[in-house]
């Protein structure tokens, strides 16, 4: 996009989004990674309903080994040509799209969270309509399916990494918290660990 946001194209959310970040000066993580700047007080933040805050992260080394995605799981016949993905409040959303090698048939699998069963689903769609795809085996679908969820996966699985390593103990017992599973923490040597013989 160039220029600015025209103000007649964005949704009610976007509007109230972009007047709530409209005067408020931006602080580049770099410059916290080692230190605060020294002049900061504080950083505030709104918490709405529904939402926590994960106090207590640390930035600093800027890197980490992670586990890439096992090509193993490549759909054979197939391959990965495009992705329109993001994370939308840590759940991976959007539409990978793969292309068939022998016949150049385009295979759209759309990502999403699904609330009510708590997982992630991965329909296969028609490349450019949203409907089923019609011009694909069982088998097909389910080759090229594995291969989106192996790859989103690992996503997945790097980002869960990455935030457990800048967590805090402190930032720890928030995350645990806003997952519904915010108890008491155990020492390796507590008497209620030990299972009754």
């Amino acid at each position: 996009m160039s220029g600015g946001p025209d103000d007649l194209e964005l949704t009610a959310t976007q509007r109230r989004q972009l007047a709530g970040i409209r005067g408020i000066a931006r602080i580049p993580l770099a410059d916290l990674r080692d230190q605060s700047p020294p002049d900061l007080q504080a950083l505030y933040t709104e918490v709405q309903d529904g939402q926590a805050l994960i106090p207590g992260l640390k930035m600093g080394l800027g890197a980490l080994t992670v586990q890439r995605w096992d090509p193993a799981y490549a759909a054979a016949g197939w391959t990965l040509h495009g992705a329109d993905l993001t994370l939308d409040q840590g759940h991976p959303f959007g539409s990978m799209f793969y292309r068939n090698d022998a016949d150049g048939r385009v295979l759209r699998v759309g990502v999403q969270w699904h609330p009510p069963v708590q997982q992630l689903e991965f329909p296969a769609l028609h490349p450019s309509k949203p409907e089923l795809t019609s011009n694909c085996t069982d088998e097909e679908v389910a080759s090229v399916v594995l291969d989106a969820r192996s790859r989103i996966g690992t996503l997945v699985a790097v980002n869960a990494q990455i935030g457990s390593f800048v967590a805090t103990e402190e930032s720890e017992n928030a995350i645990l918290d806003a997952s519904g599973l915010g108890l008491e923490r155990l020492s390796e040597d507590d008497p209620r660990l030990v299972a009754d013989a």
